[in-house]
């Protein structure tokens, strides 16, 4: 799927869920292949957060920030800094967030403080360099950024806790 796609999907994922709910509570999707938030083993795989480890990976862009399971993880900038998600929900199940129990494990190269942040809905999401971080279905391997600068606000994170605009 090339990227003006994804960005047009992107797009019309915002307006129906602009469109579809007047509540501001975020939801994570149900679990699928794929679109499950990351933890300990990948984006697909368990569903127990308790151990989130973050690494760095390299792809075309450079080592970025990914799961344990090579899974590239993106920040989404109009959340700057806060630690509760501005994601509408609805674009959630394309862009699902990384959960934690407990502060994330660092891989090596890894240099930004990691922690979590609580959502209206309890759930613990994890930070890094105070950016909320999130997978990308359409990365379907390890070292896949598919997601980078989709709709412009989309990045995958440097090991310094940036975005990668390239």
């Amino acid at each position: 799927m090339s990227k003006k796609m994804l960005a047009a999907l992107f797009v019309c994922a915002i307006a129906v869920a602009a469109c579809g709910s007047s509540s501001s509570a975020v939801k994570t999707p149900a679990s699928t292949p794929s679109t499950k938030p990351a933890s300990s083993s990948s984006t697909s795989g368990s569903s127990d957060p308790s151990s989130t480890t973050l690494q760095l990976v390299s792809t075309p862009l450079g080592k970025v920030v990914a799961d344990s399971a090579g899974k590239v993880l993106y920040l989404y900038v109009p959340d700057g800094t806060a630690t509760v998600s501005t994601v509408p929900a609805g674009v959630l199940a394309l862009w699902p967030p990384v959960q934690a129990t407990g502060v994330p494990t660092l891989g090596p190269g890894l240099t930004a403080k990691s922690s979590t942040g609580a959502q209206p809905n309890g759930q613990q999401w994890v930070l890094y360099n105070g950016h909320l971080l999130y997978g990308y279905t359409g990365d379907t391997k390890a070292g896949e950024v598919n997601g980078n600068a989709i709709g412009n606000v989309w990045y995958a994170v440097t090991a310094a806790g940036e975005p990668v605009q390239s």
